[in-house]
């Protein structure tokens, strides 16, 4: 039960919830550049939310180079979460609308800088 409880606490932020929800989605490592493009939120903002996530099981980190790419860690526990995983908020749609903009700048699995990607994606 305590582990169910971590996994609620880690899903009662908005902001954790919308990245758990974005990793959840894209079914692959995402760099935290392209997380801070998809929701538009500051660096440490979601570095921090990050590791929370990461503190109660549900993310794991894999460092590739200079890049730190994050990916869900499937559990029983987050799957008790699932209804609310399943939430179809509008900003759940325009988040992952960002993140495929975002993905779709990678040159097969080499990451695109955060600086560079802004310049392409106003382009």
């Amino acid at each position: 039960m305590e582990r169910a409880l971590e996994v609620f606490a880690a899903l009662s932020d908005k902001t954790r919830l919308r990245t758990y929800r974005l990793l959840l989605k894209a079914g692959k490592d995402i760099a935290v550049c392209e997380l801070i493009d998809a929701l538009s939120e500051s660096q440490y903002n979601v570095s921090k939310h990050l590791q929370i996530l990461k503190t109660a099981g549900m993310v794991k980190e894999t460092r590739k180079g200079r890049w730190v790419l994050y990916s869900v860690i499937e559990s029983p526990e987050v799957e008790l979460a699932e209804p609310v995983l399943k939430m179809q908020e509008e900003i759940f749609k325009t988040d992952m609308e960002r993140l495929k903009k975002r993905l779709s700048l990678r040159n097969g699995d080499d990451i695109v800088s955060c600086q560079l990607a802004r310049q392409l994606m106003e382009a």
